[in-house]
Order: C-alpha cells, then structure tokens, then sequence
C-alpha cells in the first residue's frame, strides 16, 4: 500500500509526462498549421504570378494588334494617296510613314509601360508572400531533457520526503509458534 508521498510522487510524474505529450501535439498542430500557411502563401503567390502573365500575354496581343492595324491603315492610306495621284508621291508617302512611325513609338511607349508595372507586380507579389513568411510563428518543440530533468527533481523530492515508504517504516504480523507461528507478538518493526 502506498502513502501520501507515493502518490504525489505518481502524480507528479504522470502530470509531467502528460505535459510532455500535450505540448508535443500541440507543437505537431502548430508545425501543421505553419505548413499550411506556407502552402497557401505559395498558392497566392502563384495565382499572383498567373495574373501577372495572362496581364502581360494580353499586353503582347494588344501591341501586336495595334501594330497591325496602324501597319494595314498605312497601307489603305498609301494606297489611296498614291491611286488620287495628287502631289509628289514621295512627299505623300514621307509624311504619312512619319506619322506611322509616331503611331508605332506611340504603341512601343504604351507597351513597355505596361510591362514595367506588370514587373513592378511580380514585385508586389512576391514581397506580399514574404510579408505572409515573416507572420509565421515559429512552433518550438518540447524539451524531452528539461521534462527528464522534471521527473528527477520529483524522484530527488520523493527520496528527500521523511515520509515515504521503506522497508524501515513497515510494520509486519508475526506468526504464531516457535517458528514464528505460534507466538502472539503483535507487531515487528524490521531493522
């Protein structure tokens, strides 16, 4: 049977160990839950990155579209300047590539615009991503040697206890007889 010391001694090792199980799951739920931050920032930055790209395809067609037409509507204009037959040919056709000219720097300034502000976003979403990393708390897993160190410190408090049991302290009914079983001794304290 067991006193008072030996049951704060269970005690104390169950809680400690129980403690170190819980602070063990609850470091496997935060590294969990940190993963899955991660993921979602990745995924974020991805879709960022995707828009960035379908921004920047759209702006490709857009340039190559306008070029097109302003290439077609120098032509339709070339082509009627030159069926009119009015002035110097030469001329008419200097002036109206000058123009074209203007319309394709017009279009090249446009576009590289463009493509400045979408690499200014891959920027954006790349930093946005790292801003989501830093928010992440790091998880620090529990001391298996400061709980080893705890169990101890509760054995040393039980072998310092006055109270706790030992051979010393029990008390043990004697038989009767010569042999110890006929005698009618109450008790004996073994030494």
């Amino acid at each position: 049977m067991c006193g008072v010391p030996e049951a704060q001694l269970a005690l104390a090792v169950i809680g400690t160990v129980t403690k170190f199980q819980n602070d063990k799951a609850v470091h496997e739920t935060n590294m969990a839950a940190n993963e899955i931050s991660m993921q979602n920032a990745n995924h974020a930055y991805l879709n960022d990155l995707s828009k960035i790209d379908n921004e920047s395809s759209r702006a490709v067609q857009a340039k190559a579209l306008a070029e097109l037409t302003a290439k077609q509507e120098l032509a339709k204009n070339q082509a009627m300047a030159l069926n009119s037959g009015f002035g110097n040919s030469l001329r008419v056709m200097q002036d109206m590539s000058g123009a074209h000219d203007l319309g394709f720097s017009e279009i090249a300034f446009d576009f590289e615009r463009d493509m400045l502000s979408l690499q200014g976003s891959e920027g954006d979403a790349y930093a946005a991503m790292h801003r989501n990393y830093a928010n992440i708390r790091p998880s620090q897993p529990p001391s298996l040697i400061g709980s080893v160190i705890e169990l101890g410190s509760h054995g040393l408090n039980y072998a310092g206890s006055d109270n706790k049991w030992s051979p010393k302290n029990t008390r043990q009914k004697t038989g009767y007889g010569k042999s110890g079983y006929g005698r009618d001794t109450s008790y004996n304290y073994y030494k």
